[in-house]
């Protein structure tokens, strides 16, 4: 039985998303610096990154099938577009990459070990992940809606039932910037959302990395 893929080909997302996060999606881009790895899915924020400054290159995954991702006509000079998972781009030998954006796309990942293990293959020494994601919410009520999360994995294939800011650290990397909000317009697992950064875990002076 073939494996499945680590993001989903069709971006089975609410479409209200698109709006609600438009403005989100741009103040990301506009943090990064480098070359920079986009995931995909989206399109509105390419504009954003600021290209010929503090970003050098824009490499975007764009999977056939992932209509709003956009067609390319019109994509700021140097955005270039992939069609590719995100593991093949380290089995390719891509990267490094200064800069990784993950915009409302881990919901689509089964791995998440998986993932983080391509995030720290492709992220330059000082890199960071920049993620604007949807999470789990703490207390009670992030246990009760937890509940919602595993019906939508079980019924749409989407993952909401993970505490992202403790998945992130406990894989070492170090969370840097972190703001909570909440999305009013989509149904109430997908309401909890984080915009965050991220940096690799530090090596220890005199160690090697593993």
């Amino acid at each position: 039985m073939a494996s499945s893929p680590l993001v989903a080909w069709m971006n089975p997302l609410p479409i209200e998303l698109a709006p609600a996060l438009a403005s989100r999606r741009r103040s990301v881009a506009a943090r990064t610096r480098g070359r920079v790895l986009d995931l995909g899915g989206w399109a509105d924020h390419l504009c954003a990154y600021r290209l010929g400054a503090e970003v050098e290159s824009v490499t975007m995954l764009d999977r056939v099938g992932d209509v709003r991702a956009g067609t390319g006509r019109g994509d700021p000079d140097g955005v270039t577009r992939v069609d590719a998972s995100f593991d093949a781009l380290a089995e390719q030998g891509m990267g490094p990459f200064d800069s990784i954006v993950s915009l409302t796309r881990l919901p689509l990942v089964e791995n998440l070990d998986r993932f983080f293990d391509t995030v720290e293959a492709l992220l330059a020494d000082g890199g960071s992940l920049h993620l604007l994601e949807p999470t789990r919410r703490s207390g009670r009520v992030g246990r009760l809606l937890a509940v919602g999360g595993f019906v939508g994995r079980m019924a749409g294939g989407l993952h909401l039932d993970r505490d992202l800011p403790a998945e992130i650290r406990r894989r070492g990397m170090v969370v840097t910037d972190l703001t909570r909000f909440e999305v009013p317009t989509v149904s109430a697992p997908l309401r909890p959302f984080i915009e965050a950064v991220a940096r690799g875990p530090a090596t220890p002076p005199g160690s090697s990395p593993s």
